[in-house]
């Protein structure tokens, strides 16, 4: 439930893409032990060994196969963007981190499997028009046309046709939940109960709003001391002239090499204590608001701080934060009461899988992704900020959202 305090203090996370409906929808079969009726399928003895084949059976659900090139397929259109950064930071990493994916999705297409069986006994579809109608409603977020969109998709090297029918699949599976596990309101007392033992989700801590400038060292320089001089002395030219009267936004979206923040002119946003590497973060707390800070070097260069908003830390009352519990608190009950009518399905339905893809033990909801340890290859352009790998030690996280989204800015871990 902590989600409901953040939206109170961070920035909104980007939408998530087109995928998201299929692949939520399939991610809730996957949180609970194999069922008994998964099992091994073994071969007769006195059966000849079968042809191999380019396309292995991975699993049949109720007689229904999927086969590795369906995973596959499927892990591609959701998870290449990480494949590829793997691919490119953390080689050592890469496989590993290919067999979660597969094996999660894996569960997940066993989930999907068993909605569409459901789904075509209650005689549910999804016509053309309403397709159209939730792309369009999905992608007037990002301000994309369904063309604009498509040619994206195509450039990027990406399937529309089975983005299409992946969402055409979720829909209908919608169209199921909601039949099969309405919706459960909470009550406010159930809401006021939440927020008087999780009070210290609702407080604010102290945030402030800052822009910067950052002048990298030259990467292509043969030299390292020499490059790091040298943007040393180009930080504090600038900063001479923002102290003799320049505009700070102006000399920013000149000069600044975040491109996360240069287009606002530095523009960081709020934000507390914590998301900022630290010499940066002591530097533009110390500040007032208003005031400038010197030439401030961190690992991705030298930074130029003007504080420009502060917001003392407080408390989000219960009036205040009642809608966003009711909401969460009723999101959550529904969710459990989807996972009971999936496993559900999952008892009744008769899975085997094929000797060498036996699940190993319980499958999560969500992939696992290590983060690599190693820094990420130099892009063309400079990035705006590094992977969590590079400011951070090695950590577990949910998977990303398939859409891609705005790095932060360069400031931060």
């Amino acid at each position: 439930m902590k989600s409901i305090a953040a939206r109170f203090t961070c920035r909104c996370l980007p939408a998530v893409g087109l995928l998201a409906v299929g692949l939520a929808l399939g991610s809730w079969g996957c949180q609970k032990k194999t069922p008994p009726a998964e099992t091994v399928q073994t071969p007769a003895p006195s059966a000849p060994a079968a042809a191999p084949t380019e396309d292995k059976v991975v699993v049949t659900v109720n007689g229904t196969p999927i086969t590795e090139g369906q995973v596959q397929k499927n892990v591609l259109l959701e998870y290449k963007p990480i494949l590829d950064r793997y691919a490119a930071q953390a080689p050592q990493l890469a496989a590993q981190q290919e067999k979660v994916f597969r094996d999660s999705m894996t569960q997940a297409l066993i989930t999907r499997q068993l909605l569409e069986e459901q789904a075509k006994a209650a005689g549910l579809s999804v016509s053309d028009d309403e397709l159209k109608a939730e792309m369009t409603r999905q992608l007037s977020a990002r301000k994309m046309t369904i063309e604009e969109f498509q040619k994206m998709v195509e450039t990027n090297g990406g399937d529309f046709e089975a983005m299409k029918a992946r969402l055409r699949q979720g829909m209908k599976a919608s169209k199921l939940i909601n039949a099969k596990v309405p919706a459960t309101p909470a009550t406010e007392a159930e809401a006021q109960k939440y927020y008087e033992e999780n009070t210290r989700e609702f407080q604010v801590p102290e945030r402030i709003r800052a822009s910067h400038i950052l002048i990298k060292p030259a990467a292509a320089s043969t030299d390292p001391n020499q490059a790091k001089a040298q943007a040393k002395a180009k930080a504090e030219d600038l900063l001479k002239k923002i102290t003799d009267g320049a505009d700070f936004a102006a000399l920013a979206k000149e000069n600044s090499e975040d491109p996360g923040s240069k287009p606002q002119g530095g523009d960081l946003g709020l934000f507390p204590r914590g998301p900022m590497v630290k010499p940066f973060e002591d530097a533009a707390f110390a500040l007032k608001v208003g005031e400038v800070s010197g030439v401030v070097e961190t690992q991705f260069g030298y930074h130029i701080i003007k504080v420009t908003g502060h917001q003392d830390p407080n408390q989000i009352s219960f009036d205040q934060a009642k809608a966003q519990i009711l909401e969460q608190l009723m999101k959550k009950s529904r969710q459990e009461a989807v996972d009971k009518y999936i496993q559900s399905l999952r008892k009744d339905a008769q899975i085997v899988y094929s000797p060498g893809y036996v699940p190993a033990g319980p499958q999560a909801s969500a992939p696992r992704i290590v983060t690599p340890t190693p820094a990420p290859a130099p892009s063309p352009a400079p990035a705006p900020v590094p992977a969590p790998s590079q400011a951070s030690p090695p950590t577990q996280a949910p998977a990303p959202a398939p859409a891609p989204a705005p790095a932060p800015s360069d400031a931060k871990k």
